[in-house]
């Protein structure tokens, strides 16, 4: 991620300094020891103890978790800045508040804000009174990717602000939150030139890691130049879109239906393969490439999406447990058979496999929290399996949850027929499989 940055060579030296600190204990970035922090190589949440935070061996995780006796002190930076930019992943138990000051005073919010539909300043991502755009933060458990450009307030030679401290941009899990934002110092409280970036633990435990601060170039800009007024669509119902969609590392999906939902998630369904293909949170869909001038029929999320790409169906069917998974519909009798809507005016997809029939549902959780998916598969052959979930990894929790690739998203199982799943390595990663027994009901949860 070093490699993002571009920075003049006046910069460099410090840039050396940072990664050579970051590959031990982040000495280099914070100060160390502090009071109510430990040091670890990485965090676990169980899903049955949401809020207490589980550490393994080793180096690159700061973390703190709330003790009996004694305080927490304020994780600081080494440096102080004037202009910066701070890049930083974070996880939090459940109920965790915690407050990042920029410039030493200006708080930005960290916190678990599930449930929320409209979000505030004191919502995930709130700062100075303003609200975040979106509300895209991640549960409880999971890794959370925040990157802002902060410019300090700029003094005369008499000591005079003359210019006031501005939050240039803030882009959580990859979204644009806030832009451009004058930040106003808490009554009583003074600016200073330069100071130290802090993390504030309020209340829960709290985890970090990749953090990179480096002095703000002048010539940083996130505003695209010349770009068309957005064509955006908004789910305030249950909304459904054709288009095509465009999934990083992938072929272009020309048979995509994206479905929004008041609760402010969404998510994408590939009808030539019968597979969700991501699923995201906040806004719903920018239409702009589809229908601007002549178009090119694409959509693109307005949140931060998790995608689930891979090749092959959904379902598969398989003479042994080693076999490889199927990497089309050759042989499979795979015919797409559209979606019928039921009275919520939520798709039903529908599609004939190996001689079966399959219905396919995808609901929204309550309060967000992510969805619930039922597959029915009538006149299932013997062999037929169905892939929950592929990623780097796949780490079974217990009592049917799992959690997916590096801590982006659970899987919760609720109803398999009284088959068990099966975790198996490929070459690309792990595979969760469940063999069809009856109809299949699990939940998304990110």
């Amino acid at each position: 991620m070093l490699t993002h940055f571009y920075r003049p060579i006046t910069f460099v030296i410090a840039l050396l300094v940072l990664t050579v600190g970051y590959t031990t204990a982040q000495e280099s970035v914070f100060k160390s020891p502090a009071r109510g922090w430990d040091v670890a190589g990485d965090v676990n949440l169980l899903w049955s103890k949401q809020t207490k935070l589980e550490l393994a061996p080793g180096e690159g995780v700061w973390v703190s978790i709330p003790q009996r006796k004694g305080g927490v002190d304020d994780l600081t930076s080494a440096m102080d800045y004037a202009d910066v930019e701070v890049e930083l992943s974070y996880l939090l138990a459940t109920g965790t508040e915690a407050t990042l000051y920029l410039g030493g005073i200006y708080p930005f919010v960290l916190s678990d804000s599930r449930g929320i539909d409209v979000p505030t300043a004191q919502s995930n991502g709130g700062i100075g009174g303003y609200a975040p755009r979106q509300e895209v933060g991640r549960a409880p458990g999971l890794w959370q990717r925040l990157k802002i450009k902060f410019r300090a307030s700029q003094f005369d030679a008499g000591g005079v602000r003359v210019a006031p401290a501005t939050l240039v941009s803030a882009q959580l899990n990859g979204v644009m939150i806030h832009e451009n934002v004058q930040l106003l110092a808490p009554e009583g409280v003074s600016e200073k030139p330069k100071a130290s970036v802090r993390i504030k633990p309020l209340n829960g435990s709290i985890a970090v890691k990749d953090v990179h601060m480096l002095p703000l170039a002048d010539d940083q800009s996130d505003r695209e130049r010349n770009s068309p007024d957005p064509i955006l669509i908004n789910a305030d119902v249950n909304t459904t879109l054709r288009s095509f969609m465009d999934v990083p590392g992938s072929p272009r999906v020309v048979h995509a239906i994206s479905v929004g939902h008041p609760q402010h998630v969404h998510y994408t369904y590939d009808l030539d393969k019968g597979k969700v293909i991501q699923v995201w949170r906040g806004g719903f869909l920018d239409a702009t490439p589809m229908w601007h001038d002549r178009g090119n029929g694409t959509s693109r999320v307005l949140g931060s999406p998790i995608y689930f790409d891979q090749p092959g169906l959904t379902i598969g069917k398989l003479a042994s447990q080693t076999d490889a998974w199927p990497t089309d519909t050759t042989g499979t009798g795979y015919k797409p058979k559209g979606y019928r809507m039921d009275a919520q005016e939520l798709p039903i997809f529908r599609y004939q496999l190996y001689g079966g029939a399959v219905e396919d549902s995808v609901r929204p959780l309550s309060g967000g929290e992510g969805f619930t998916r039922t597959i029915s598969f009538r006149g299932a052959p013997e062999g037929a399996y169905l892939r929950l979930a592929a990623a780097s990894s796949i780490v079974d929790q217990g009592k049917g949850v799992y959690l997916i690739g590096d801590k982006a998203w659970y899987l919760k199982l609720e109803e398999s027929g009284n088959a068990k799943p099966i975790i198996r390595d490929q070459p690309t990663g792990k595979e969760l499989l469940l063999p069809i027994r009856s109809n299949i009901r699990y939940s998304i949860i990110f």
